[in-house]
């Protein structure tokens, strides 16, 4: 009988404490799962703020290109230019003559002669301007071609059969120019182009006199006598070299 009542309380014995572990283990268990759940609020948060941190050093690194210090010869090709650019909206707004494409010509002959052949607007030539100044210029010189082609496709192989390919190598230099002013370097027009535009000057005269009017002020070196200049130019690039 005493047997019997002892077995019997050491098995309530086991019972009760078997039950209090199972007690005592849930808030432990719940403890660590609100652990975790703030350690990944946390972190959330953590990424968040490092988010918005990243999107305004993004913010920052973006716009710091439009503070640029352009010199007062920058300034006025540029200036120049963009009227340019304007002009020739208007103009190719306008019935699509011979007249009109004529004009289109000359525009880029004379801006061809501005970048390569030392030709001036408002009195500055290409070399003189800064790095910036240059990489805007081409900028906007190759929209200004662009523009031309969309309504005049094949317009520079038209300006002279001798000068068809010279004219899409310059386009070539000014598109590259204009995306990465680094590689940029207007004797990559190479010897034989460089000679053809000038052999073939007085078959522009037609083209650049129309475009006078809406180039403005502008100087050109194409139309002088530069075969002594092509020699020693490019004597002047090896020597570089």
């Amino acid at each position: 009988m005493w047997m019997k009542k002892i077995i019997l309380i050491i098995f309530i014995f086991l019972f009760l404490t078997g039950c209090n572990k199972k007690e005592s283990i849930t808030p432990i268990i719940t403890s660590d799962f609100n652990i975790k759940d703030n350690n990944s609020s946390n972190q959330d948060t953590n990424l968040n703020d490092n988010s918005v941190n990243n999107s305004k050093e993004n913010f920052i690194n973006d716009n710091s290109n439009s503070n640029i210090n352009y010199s007062s010869k920058d300034t006025a090709v540029i200036n120049q230019l963009e009227t340019i650019d304007s002009e020739v909206d208007n103009l190719l707004n306008k019935e699509k003559t011979d007249d009109v494409k004529n004009k289109a010509k000359g525009i880029f002959i004379m801006l061809v002669d501005f970048v390569f052949y030392d030709g001036e607007i408002n009195g500055v030539t290409f070399d003189s301007l800064t790095e910036a100044g240059k990489a805007k210029a081409l900028k906007l010189i190759n929209a200004i071609d662009e523009k031309i082609e969309k309504n005049f496709p094949n317009y520079k192989e038209n300006i002279s059969e001798k000068t068809s390919s010279a004219f899409l190598k310059a386009s070539e230099l000014i598109k590259k120019g204009a995306s990465n002013i680094k590689e940029f370097a207007k004797e990559k027009l190479g010897e034989k182009y460089y000679q053809d535009i000038i052999d073939s000057k007085d078959e522009f005269l037609l083209y650049t006199k129309s475009a006078l009017s809406i180039v403005g002020e502008f100087s050109s070196s194409l139309f002088n006598s530069l075969k002594d200049k092509l020699s020693n130019w490019y004597e002047n690039f090896k020597d570089k070299s």
